[in-house]
């Protein structure tokens, strides 16, 4: 039933809630008014009229040329059934594009409406916020996806302009790295196969954003390499943020010297998640971006008094404590920008980030001898063979452990 209809005992009324910021001028929560009808099809075309009524009130009472695009894009995507006048060749949906552009008195805003409405010019980005609305992704994709696809608007006027050359011709100027060029077209070819799907572009024509070629020649200069740190680099920016009293960020750079995890996962780790196996103590790592990084990491003797101490202060269950998520869930964000800064206080640059603690870790791991899938286990890598990485339940605790203790820093509060 749709959302703006209700039914009760044996009449449909027609009901639209009050946005909360202008509830205080209109003086309710809703709008609500019977459509004096027991039939659905009749009370759902009646409904369009009194809802229209509503919904120019509350774009009149915004000023709001938004309001009304909003508007025209709900009656495009609404149901069309055919009016029973004889005399007349109108739908309902024309009756109600009639009904709201007569009350439209601005010319210009009113031709906007009725191109959007009749599906004759749609602004690209008309339908962003109902298909992020369905899309089931995290927050964090579809505030990556709504950014890029709106910055598309920019160069294509409307959906109905939208033609492969120009297509190719954005997609060539885009000078971001491969793997943003493949993720952010491909938030534009969903988008479309949603426009698809709902019947605003025409099914039958070729999805302009698809089978893109996104190579991108770069200069090997232009191209940031990620470099590990030196052990004696560890160890100066631990003193360095002991003697700046950021202890949460001591705390921080212990754990990664001693397990080789990235950054979420260390801050995503819970008093709960401490167990043993196989007699050995071990940090549980379940919320890893990849199947691989879900693992059990065994504590490092001189990493066990840090532990104990974490989990007698935390206030929050974490480990590190006290954390403030940011807008898509991550706890290591601020500590993250703290650390960032710190580096770069001591000459850093670009090459050199939190993550090169862990290949720092790695690279330690390589040279005292212990093979790559005992590595690959501590860290959360795939494993590169079909015997090892398919079929093995994976290296023993006590082995990891064994390896683990191999890795010596001078860390101490």
């Amino acid at each position: 039933m749709p959302p703006f209809i209700q039914k009760r005992r044996n009449l449909y009324y027609a009901r639209l809630r009050v946005p909360e910021d202008l509830r205080g001028h209109f003086k309710k929560l809703e709008f609500f008014k019977t459509l004096g009808t027991p039939d659905k099809e009749e009370a759902e075309a009646k409904a369009l009229i009194v809802v229209s009524g509503w919904k120019r009130q509350i774009a009149a009472a915004r000023g709001s040329l938004g309001e009304l695009e909003k508007m025209a894009a709900e009656i495009r995507l609404a149901h069309d059934p055919k009016r029973d006048d004889s005399d007349v060749d109108m739908t309902d949906k024309d009756w109600f594009i009639e009904s709201v552009a007569e009350g439209i008195e601005d010319e210009d805003q009113e031709v906007r409406f009725r191109a959007i409405a009749q599906g004759i010019k749609t602004p690209f980005v008309t339908f962003l916020d109902k298909f992020l609305e369905e899309w089931d992704v995290d927050q964090k994709t579809k505030s990556m996806a709504a950014s890029f696809i709106r910055k598309l608007g920019d160069h294509f006027p409307s959906i109905e302009s939208i033609k492969r050359p120009d297509v190719l011709r954005v997609v060539k100027s885009d000078r971001s790295s491969n793997g943003t060029k493949t993720k952010n077209f491909a938030f534009a070819r969903r988008y479309l196969k949603y426009l698809e799907d709902e019947g605003i572009v025409d099914q039958e024509i070729r999805n302009p954003f698809s089978e893109l070629k996104l190579k991108t020649k770069k200069k090997k200069s232009d191209e940031i390499e990620r470099e590990a740190f030196e052990k004696e680099d560890v160890e100066r920016i631990y003193c360095e943020a002991l003697n700046a009293g950021d202890l949460p960020l001591c705390d921080l750079i212990f754990l990664v010297a001693y397990t080789g995890a990235r950054i979420e996962e260390l801050c995503g780790l819970k008093v709960t998640d401490l167990k043993k196996k196989s007699g050995v103590e071990i940090l549980m790592i379940k919320d890893a971006k990849t199947r691989a990084g879900v693992r059990n990491v065994p504590i490092h003797p001189d990493l066990k008094p840090v532990i104990k101490r974490l989990t007698r202060d935390s206030s929050d269950d974490y480990l590190i404590t006290e954390q403030q998520e940011d807008q898509f869930g991550k706890r290591s964000n601020a500590i993250g920008k703290r650390f960032g800064r710190l580096k770069t206080k001591l000459g850093f640059g670009k090459e050199h980030v939190f993550h090169s603690i862990r290949k720092t870790v790695i690279t330690i791991l390589e040279n005292a001898g212990v093979p790559e899938g005992v590595s690959a286990d501590i860290v959360g890598h795939e494993k590169k063979t079909m015997t090892y990485g398919l079929y093995s339940a994976g290296t023993s605790e006590q082995k990891k452990l064994e390896a683990i203790k191999l890795l010596k820093f001078r860390l101490k509060r």
